[in-house]
């Protein structure tokens, strides 16, 4: 063998070698992409499962929650619709009251509901609250003997609540039961005790349990002013 076969042997083997390298490395590089892609593949699966999973979980919420606003907007309707039939039975009702079967109910309301300890109460919001006209309210306290006017009459219940508070509520200031009878301050609340009963608020509730109670203070203060 010459040198020059020796020569072309030499190079056909480093060219096969390196074609073999070749592929070797192109091989791998194959197998690399192929699992990288086919992890980016399960990946991408992985998070188009986990989608429809909360696509179906957020459908399935919205439907509840639709269902809750059907229920809700039923029962909304059907307490209107109760209410409505209330009020217009309690209007009949009272529409047929004589003026004086009205102030009695009227006073039973109040005392149930409290209603007159609201400092800001008007003619308007009482009307409202008990279901009555204003015109029907006002004329009740316009004809009524005993009351010049409905302020006279809320200030009466305010009155009669704080005189039974400073007999039951011994630990309670005189500030603290005008607020909780409805009485805007303490000056407020003391004049009023004083022009009804000729003492304060303080001596009423020293000399209370001995004496008498709020309504036969009122009537003595009547009888010693006649």
């Amino acid at each position: 063998m010459t040198g020059a076969d020796i020569l072309i042997a030499a190079i056909i083997i480093v060219l096969v070698v390196s074609f073999i390298i070749t592929m070797v490395v192109l091989n791998n590089s194959a197998k690399r992409i192929i699992a990288t892609n086919t992890k980016l593949v399960a990946d991408q699966n992985t998070l188009l499962e986990q989608n429809k999973m909360h696509s179906d979980e957020l459908e399935k919420r919205i439907n509840e929650l639709e269902e809750q606003l059907k229920c809700q907007a039923t029962d909304k309707v059907t307490l209107l619709r109760e209410q409505t039939r209330q009020h217009r039975e309690h209007i009949e009702m009272t529409a047929d009251m004589t003026d004086e079967e009205l102030m009695m109910w009227i006073d039973e309301k109040m005392d149930e509901t409290r209603l007159f300890t609201d400092t800001n109460l008007t003619l308007k919001t009482m009307a409202k609250a008990l279901g009555l006209t204003q015109r029907r309210l006002g004329g009740l306290f316009r004809n009524n003997e005993k009351y010049s006017s409905l302020g006279d009459y809320i200030n009466e219940k305010r009155f009669l609540l704080a005189c039974r508070l400073l007999r039951e509520e011994p630990h309670w200031t005189i500030e603290a039961v005008g607020r909780e009878a409805g009485f805007g301050g303490r000056r407020t609340f003391q004049t009023e005790v004083k022009r009804r009963l000729g003492i304060t608020p303080l001596q009423y509730r020293q000399c209370a349990d001995s004496i008498f109670s709020p309504k036969e203070a009122e009537k003595q203060t009547d009888t010693a002013s006649d």
